[in-house]
């Protein structure tokens, strides 16, 4: 049984990627999509719970897998929130480490990196709270480095864009720029992101809220329709 926190094994990296395209819905994603999109999930401004996430993992109106056993559920959600716990982990050491889940392609007898699955997940995760990322989206700098994911990511970018990633050689000199791209960005929210947990662990340790106060995470919401309601979503 491996650790949660413990990086997922090629073994159980072609698993996943095997179980996404044979049993997941259509509407679901691809490993490369999943780790773009936890990667954006990672690093953005805001903290997004994993029952928010997890649905658009599997193309479901719910956070689980639509299998028959529970033991198939937990385990590849476990394969799931490892490769999340890893990108984090990641981030975490000492120097930096970004591996992301690319592609490869062969073009005129030479390979590329192939990121554009992984740049559509990334942007997929950018919109679960697209909102929240206009601070950077709205700086030069932050546009600069948004720049890479988007033009292999998004659909309409910029009108120079057929032109940019015409072909695979084109695609892969974008794609060299993405982890300069990343860390930066990562760089940009980890003031904002520390000072949010901050905060939240300054509400936890007050006295105690009541239930028509506004919840001590920041939601502007009521305690008793937020943190303080049975389910707790957060």
């Amino acid at each position: 049984m491996h650790h949660a926190a413990a990086p997922l094994s090629d073994d159980e990296l072609q698993q996943l990627s095997d179980f996404l395209l044979d049993e997941v819905e259509s509407e679901g994603m691809t490993l490369e999509i999943l780790d773009g999109y936890l990667h954006a999930i990672a690093i953005g401004p805001v903290t997004i719970h994993p029952l928010q996430w997890l649905p658009k993992v599997w193309g479901t109106e719910g956070p689980v897998p639509q299998l028959d056993s529970i033991e198939d559920i937990n385990y590849f959600m476990g394969l799931v929130m490892r490769l999340f716990n890893g990108i984090i982990h990641g981030l975490e050491c000492d120097p930096r480490e970004f591996s992301p889940v690319w592609a490869c392609a062969i073009y005129r007898g030479r390979d590329y990196i192939d990121a554009e699955s992984w740049a559509y997940g990334f942007v997929e995760g950018m919109k679960l709270c697209w909102a929240d990322w206009a601070p950077m989206l709205n700086s030069q700098e932050g546009q600069a480095w948004f720049r890479p994911i988007a033009l292999l990511g998004e659909d309409d970018y910029c009108p120079e864009q057929d032109e940019l990633t015409k072909t695979p050689a084109r695609r892969g000199k974008i794609a060299e720029q993405i982890p300069a791209a990343f860390m930066a960005m990562h760089e940009y929210w980890l003031p904002y992101r520390l000072a949010v947990h901050e905060r939240q662990v300054a509400g936890a340790m007050r006295a105690k809220v009541g239930r028509n106060d506004p919840c001590p995470c920041g939601s502007g919401k009521k305690f008793k329709k937020c943190c303080g309601a049975p389910l707790d979503l957060h």
